[in-house]
C-alpha cells in the first residue's frame, strides 16, 4: 500500500482532470504511489485513512460551496488528518478568473475563503494548498476554462517534493 492518498469531489469534471495531472506528476517524477478515491462514488465515499501518512483532498467549488462530499470527508475525519500531511486543493472558477488577471490580492483572498477558513472550521491546518482555476458551466459556460496547467504541475511538483524530501 501507498503512505499517500488522494481523495476528490469533483461536479463538472474539472477537479477530476486536475487530479489526474497532480498523480502524473507525482507517480512519474517522484516514483511515489498514490491511491486515488473519488468521494462521489458510492463504495469509496467514506474511504480509511488511517494507514496513510500523506492526504491530498481536491474539491471543487461551483456558486460559493464546496461539494458536499469534501466537507463531509473533512468533518468524519477529523480526528484522523490532524497527524498527517494534508495537501489541499480547490477547482474554482473565480480563483482562476483572479490568477489569470494577475490580481493576487484577490486570489489569495479566495484560497483563504475556500481552504483556510473550510479546515479552520475542522480545527485542521494543511502542509501545502492551491487554488486551481476552474469550468464553467451553465449560464456562465461562456467564460469557459480557466485552469492554468502550469500552476497544477507547479503545485504536484511541490507537494511531491514535500513527500519525498527530494528536488524535482
Amino acid at each position: 500500500m501507498s503512505n499517500t492518498i488522494l481523495v476528490y469531489a469533483t461536479r463538472w469534471g474539472a477537479t477530476t482532470e486536475a487530479t489526474k495531472e497532480i498523480i502524473r506528476i507525482i507517480e512519474d517524477k517522484f516514483e511515489i504511489k498514490v491511491d486515488l478515491v473519488n468521494l462521489k462514488d458510492k463504495k469509496t465515499k467514506n474511504p480509511e485513512i488511517t494507514p496513510y501518512e500523506n492526504v491530498i483532498l481536491g474539491v471543487s467549488v461551483a456558486k460559493f460551496r464546496w461539494a458536499n462530499e469534501g466537507k463531509r470527508f473533512l468533518k468524519n475525519n477529523r480526528d484522523k488528518l490532524a497527524g498527517k500531511k494534508l495537501f489541499v486543493f480547490v477547482s474554482s472558477g473565480g480563483a482562476g478568473d483572479a490568477y489569470k488577471a494577475n490580481d493576487m490580492e484577490k486570489y489569495e483572498k479566495l484560497q483563504k475563503r475556500w481552504i483556510d477558513y473550510i479546515l479552520e472550521k475542522y480545527n485542521l491546518k494543511y502542509t501545502s494548498r492551491k487554488a486551481l482555476g476552474g469550468r464553467y458551466v451553465g449560464s456562465y459556460s461562456d467564460r469557459g476554462d480557466n485552469r492554468d496547467w502550469g500552476v497544477i504541475r507547479n503545485w504536484a511538483e511541490e507537494v511531491g517534493t514535500i513527500i519525498s524530501g527530494k528536488k524535482s
